[in-house]
């Protein structure tokens, strides 16, 4: 055994020195502790993208339910409410994964203005879930509440479609909020004027 890395150090440096080189020698426990800083961080990762995708499908999911049914109420000439609870049952099938009937809602709406006068909402038939929810453009008989810039021309029929849910994220809580989420789609009738329901 040399002496040449201790020599001129006081036993008790030598000491020091020798049991400085024997931990910093020992390689065996590096990988533990590599992985127990690395892990958690694979994990928040692993899970946040989990919670992610499911909240930005759920988004396309709602899009997608609720110009459908904007779509598909705008399509006839005229409607009634059994029709639209068969177009609420094809939402529940767009939805899915996500149940609609259990935390969710659909509200469809139709607008019309007459020449020189206010749009006004002429009708609002609610369904599809067991979510209570308001909707976000107005109440029947009162001036409808549209997006920022969108007007409805003299004479025009409009139909509203909106599409509500309760997300609870799974994980992510303390990122991605629970809360009532909305989205709508509006279309013009095709076929004629649908402001009164049969």
């Amino acid at each position: 055994m040399s002496m040449a890395p201790t020599k001129g150090l006081s036993r008790a440096q030598a000491a020091l020195h020798a049991l400085r080189r024997r931990f910093t020698g020992d390689r065996r426990g590096a990988v533990l502790v590599e992985l127990a800083v690395a892990l958690p961080v694979v994990i928040a990762i692993i899970i946040g993208g989990f919670d992610t995708g499911r909240y930005v499908l759920l988004h396309q999911k709602m899009d997608r339910a609720a110009a459908t049914i904007a779509d598909l109420v705008s399509r006839p000439a005229s409607i009634s409410e059994a029709e639209i609870d068969v177009m609420f049952s094809a939402a529940s099938e767009l939805m899915r994964p996500y149940d609609l009937p259990a935390r969710g809602y659909v509200i469809v709406s139709s607008v019309s203005k007459a020449a020189g006068d206010t749009a006004e909402i002429d009708w609002q038939y609610a369904g599809g879930g067991a979510l209570a929810a308001a909707s976000a453009i107005g109440i029947e008989g009162a001036e409808p509440l549209l997006p920022e810039g969108f007007e409805v021309r003299d004479d025009e029929n409009l139909i509203v479609a909106e599409v509500f849910y309760d997300y609870e994220p799974l994980f992510m809580g303390f990122v991605l909020e629970p809360g009532v989420i909305w989205h709508f789609a509006i279309r013009r009738p095709r076929r004629g004027d649908l402001s009164e329901i049969d």
